[in-house]
């Protein structure tokens, strides 16, 4: 496997320090001169422009200082092997994390014969965990912004795996919440805007729980429809799994093929097969969503909120393995993933209905 590769902006930064150094010292020796030619021997005036000048110096060299984080670029083989946009999407990324962040750490390990779906994954989850224990240690309050370029099926069992690794945590605790706040990874989207190439989509924390208030479920019944009981759907009644069918990619026949293979029954990520015997639909139609981080924070805590009311609703079926079909931004299917990961199961497309 190939492991992980790290880069920065050291140098621009070091040639922009000592300039700003040398350009301080030449001030330093002349300023004062020409205050004192203009404004003569006011000791009192003169104190005060020093301490204006130190101060102006001091926030200047903090600002300049200052962390902008690391971006952790994660980029996943299929099992066909890659494809041609995924080498374009990795050198995208990289070339965005080393502009809006101090340094670049990727990782893009190969697939063989010898390495299954679950080693791919675990290896990946391990080297990323290294990299933000060793941010912990330095500075809890390091941003990190998490580039996810892999299947959907992939991108939420990589985000299930990070649901329990709690190290940035608990090595923030007494930084203060503002530290705790900016410690939470943010997942980057591409974008499809002329001139633009990510944004921030969603940050990774524990307010994608929050339920939504009035005016949110307002604005998520917008973005995607939610039903409970979809019609087209034909449960089986010895199934023993549910189906959440999330849509929000622009792909108009997702969820009736979803809703045939749950029905039928098909293989989760694990190689499981089962039939469904209830489904729930969250469907976006036919727009993608809007490239803004509040509208994919949204849509996240909708379709949780929307799974949670179902599920209480409906005891009958707790025994019943959830099971998720999605089409969705990755970084949609890995945030779901860090949400039920550990309860729900993905299902890869294409479907495969066959049993065995």
């Amino acid at each position: 496997m190939r492991r992980a590769s790290r880069m920065g902006n050291w140098g621009e930064g070091w040639f922009v320090v000592a300039f700003a150094g040398v350009a301080a010292a030449i001030a330093a020796g002349t300023v004062p001169d020409v205050i004192k030619g203009w404004l003569g021997e006011d000791r009192l005036l003169l104190t005060g422009l020093c301490v204006i000048a130190a101060s102006m110096f001091a926030t200047v060299n903090l600002w300049q200082q200052r962390t902008k984080g690391v971006g952790i670029v994660v980029t996943l083989p299929t099992s066909d092997g890659m494809r041609p946009w995924s080498t374009q999407w990795t050198r995208a990324a990289v070339d965005h994390a080393r502009r809006e962040h101090d340094s670049c750490f990727a990782v893009q390990p190969e697939r063989s014969p010898l390495t299954d779906r679950r080693g791919l994954l675990l290896f990946t989850h391990e080297l990323v965990s290294a990299r933000l224990a060793e941010l912990s240690e330095a500075d809890p309050a390091t941003p990190v912004s998490l580039y996810i370029n892999a299947k959907l099926s992939d991108a939420f069992d990589l985000g299930a795996m990070f649901k329990f690794d709690v190290r940035r945590e608990l090595r923030g605790v007494g930084a203060g919440p503002e530290a705790a706040r900016a410690a939470d990874p943010v997942l980057p989207q591409r974008s499809e805007r002329l001139h633009e190439d990510f944004f921030p989509a969603i940050r990774v924390s524990g307010r994608l729980k929050e339920p939504l208030s009035k005016a949110e479920a307002e604005r998520a019944a917008a973005l995607a429809t939610v039903v409970e009981d979809p019609a087209e759907f034909e449960a089986a009644p010895d199934g023993r799994a549910v189906a959440i069918v999330v849509h929000l990619s622009d792909n108009p026949v997702m969820v009736g093929q979803a809703l045939r293979a749950a029905s039928r029954g098909c293989g989760d990520s694990s190689g499981d097969w089962q039939r469904c015997r209830a489904a729930l639909v969250v469907d976006g139609r036919q727009s993608n969503l809007p490239e803004s981080a509040a509208d994919f924070e949204l849509v996240v805590r909708h379709v949780y909120s929307a799974w949670r009311a179902w599920s209480a609703a409906r005891p009958r079926y707790a025994e019943l393995t959830p099971r998720l079909f999605v089409a969705a931004p990755a970084s949609v299917a890995f945030a779901l993933g860090w949400l039920l990961g550990h309860v729900v199961r993905v299902v890869a497309a294409p479907y495969e209905t066959e049993p065995g």
